[in-house]
């Protein structure tokens, strides 16, 4: 028979409690969790507290205490700046001196920024393991601003030598394979990391030419793709990675490099997809090609651009005070202020600390500074705007113009400070705008650095509040005396001829001189003139016209025959032919003149005695009797057409002894200021640029 299971017997121990809810697993969990949150979020506050302190100010009224060194807090495990030292009373007190840029205080910008794009991207960079012979030997190629390469004048040898490593290391330039330069870091500048590598949308109008900022920055080495529609494959766009486009091999005059030669790339966007890379890296944009279909086009086309950083940038009338807050600490080195008539681009740490009302007025001030420069040599509506870059080196002068305008990077403070140029102006920057504002019809041989003062005398006047002929510390009356006294002695003076234009300036006013100016332009075209001179020699303006016609029309044929002749060896054909060819210039000479239409490859003294007759009908007054003075034509013929004009000379006029003092020599009157003179061009490339 089965026996039943025993049941246990009472013990006399009492049974422990149920488990409650402090001994669960998931109590503690909780409680864990709860903690490192409230630990997170005290260590974020105390951060945040922190980061305003960095640098410790002194006040310069401190009573005689030596303050205790306190060592700063750590921020993001870099080392922290050394304490300031002890302050005492019995040392006079130091002049104050900007704080040093010192990473850490880069780095901050960086940590507050807000990436506005929200498509990210990795970014992509070459194997620095698999370099070529090409690559290795421009590596080997070092310049920085404080390590420069010396370039001897007289070696060209060497500069060969250097000319054929830098043709052979863009030649073989591989964006999927680039690296960075090993100088990359000291010019243009490392971007601050940690950055988003982005994907960035822009529209551009097609009737805007030239470069487009983008507000994106191509990091050292790393791969852009570059993406458009297909129909725009055939416009002629192009990518540009870099601002800085001298090419110093070439500078003869430099013998102590600051940067890398060359270090500027662009690629065509012919097709759907176009990758390139810099090993330098630089600001990103789109060139857009002139012409008057462009022109007049009204479409806009839309490129992307991949795997850049986003760049500091300020779009005069567009950026707002709240998006200039958050893109001034983008992590690009080097930033953009953008207006229509002007782009100043200098590096991002002159604009991070700039308040949103200073851009605004500081882009206002360069607008107004160009709107000056084009109303004085009667330009109409812009097709681009002018462009400003500071550089680690160029290629002639203390600064020199053209497309950009490019200055040294000691200037890059005075591009970007309203308040001086406001007040104090900056002959320098007035100075290249007027060459690309010059004209070959009102420059003559030795005025190339005399007629572009025009602009700087008037952007003076106009833009920071000074009397004419003041701003450059010349004396200008004292040296008009001087030129009219001994024309030939100055005649290499630029200031001692830009002198001559200042009596009649100062009498007549600028717009007679712009009027001159507009009026010298449409004398350019042979088809505008017609309307200045409706008969001459008995014949219309319009059968003059056609004579021209039929002249060119019978040179191109006698250009087939000079070829033909070469080719077949007919000496004697060639012989009639160049005759009649030299017969047809002297009949261009004589329509031109029925007409009153201008030509660069005019002679000086045409082109002065038509420049004096304008100006004097502008005025109402004969200047020929003033200009004559410094040794100008004052031809019979002028004198005749001029005949109903009372002559005008200023008082005290012309000279009969030297004025009570000298006037000075110098060309200008700081480094500041540009000279660059013959090897500088002058600006008709650039007229293209008004409609």
């Amino acid at each position: 028979m089965a026996l039943e299971p025993r049941r246990p017997g009472r013990s006399s121990t009492p049974r422990p409690p149920k488990d409650g809810f402090t001994s669960s697993p998931l109590y503690w969990f909780l409680l864990v969790t709860l903690l490192a949150a409230a630990a997170f979020l005290l260590n974020w506050r105390l951060n945040e507290m922190r980061e305003p302190a960095m640098v410790t100010e002194v006040p310069p009224e401190t009573p005689k205490v030596i303050a205790k060194e306190v060592a700063p807090p750590v921020v993001d495990q870099t080392p922290p700046p050394p304490p300031p030292p002890p302050v005492v009373m019995n040392e006079p007190p130091k002049p104050m001196k900007p704080a040093p840029v010192i990473k850490e205080e880069e780095l901050k910008f960086n940590r507050f920024y807000k990436t506005v794009s929200t498509r990210l991207v990795k970014a992509h960079v070459g194997d620095p393991a698999r370099l070529t012979k090409e690559v290795k030997a421009a590596h080997e190629l070092r310049a920085s601003p404080n390590s420069p390469l010396a370039v001897p004048s007289g070696d060209s040898g060497l500069r060969a030598k250097i000319r054929r490593t830098v043709d052979e290391y863009w030649a073989s330039l591989d964006p999927d394979r680039c690296v960075p330069h090993p100088d990359a870091e000291k010019f243009p500048g490392p971007v601050l990391e940690p950055a988003d590598r982005v994907i960035t949308a822009v529209n551009l109008p097609i009737n805007r030419s030239r470069w487009h900022s983008t507000g994106t920055y191509a990091a050292p080495g790393e791969r852009i793709t570059f993406r458009i529609s297909s129909g725009d494959a055939d416009l002629g766009l192009v990518a540009r990675i870099g601002c800085h486009n001298d090419d110093i091999v070439g500078a003869t005059k430099r013998e102590s490099w600051h940067r890398f030669p060359v270090i500027c790339n662009s690629v065509a966007l012919n097709k759907r997809t176009v990758e390139l890379a810099n090993p330098f890296g630089g600001p990103i944009f789109i060139d857009i090609p002139g012409g008057e279909k462009n022109a007049k086009s009204r479409d806009q086309i839309r490129v992307e651009i991949v795997g850049a950083v986003e760049a500091p940038i300020f779009i005069h009338g567009k950026t707002t005070r709240a998006e200039w807050e958050n893109r001034r600490l983008a992590p690009a080195p080097w930033a953009e202020m953008v207006s229509d008539h002007l782009v100043v681009s200098v590096p991002s740490k002159y604009i991070r600390e700039l308040p949103f009302d200073e851009a605004q007025e500081l882009m206002t001030t360069w607008m107004e500074t160009v709107d000056a420069c084009d109303w004085l040599a009667a330009w109409g509506v812009r097709r681009s705007a002018e462009r400003v870059v500071s550089d680690a080196e160029i290629s002639i002068g203390w600064m020199h113009s053209g497309y950009p305008i490019k200055c040294y990077l000691d200037s890059s403070k005075d591009s970007v400070n309203v308040k001086k140029l406001k007040t104090e102006g900056n002959w320098g920057f007035y100075h290249e705008l007027g060459h690309n504002h010059q004209s070959s019809l009102w420059t003559y041989s030795g005025y190339t650095e005399v007629t572009n003062n025009l602009f700087s005398l008037y952007c003076m006047e106009k833009i920071s509040g000074k009397k004419i002929g003041e701003g450059h510390g010349e004396d200008l009356g004292v040296m008009t005396t001087e030129m009219a006294l001994d024309p030939k002695s100055h005649a290499d003076s630029p200031f001692h001829l830009l002198s001559q234009y200042y009596y009649p300036v100062k009498q007549f006013g600028w717009k007679s001189l712009r009027d001159t100016f507009e009026t010298l332009g449409e004398r350019r075209d042979v088809h505008k003139a017609d309307t200045l001179v409706k008969k001459n020699l008995g014949l219309t303006g319009r059968e003059v016209e056609k004579q021209q016609e039929l002249l060119d029309k019978e040179k191109h044929d006698l250009e087939r025959k000079i070829k033909a002749a070469i080719k077949e060896k007919k000496d004697e054909d060639k012989v009639i032919a160049e005759a009649r060819m030299a017969e047809i210039a002297k009949e261009e000479k004589k329509i031109k003149e029925a007409l009153g239409a201008l030509s660069k490859s005019d002679s000086d003294e045409r082109k002065k005695d038509i420049f004096v007759r304008t100006w004097s009908k502008h005025v109402g007054a004969n200047l020929g009797p003033y200009f004559a003075c410094f040794n100008w034509p004052y031809t019979d013929s002028m004198k005749t057409s001029l005949g109903a004009l009372k002559p005008w000379m200023p008082a005290n006029f012309p000279p009969t002894k030297p004025g009570a003092k000298t006037a000075k020599t110098t060309l200008f009157g700081s480094k500041n200021e540009a000279m660059a003179g013959a090897e500088e061009k002058q600006g008709d490339n650039n007229t293209g640029n008004a409609q």
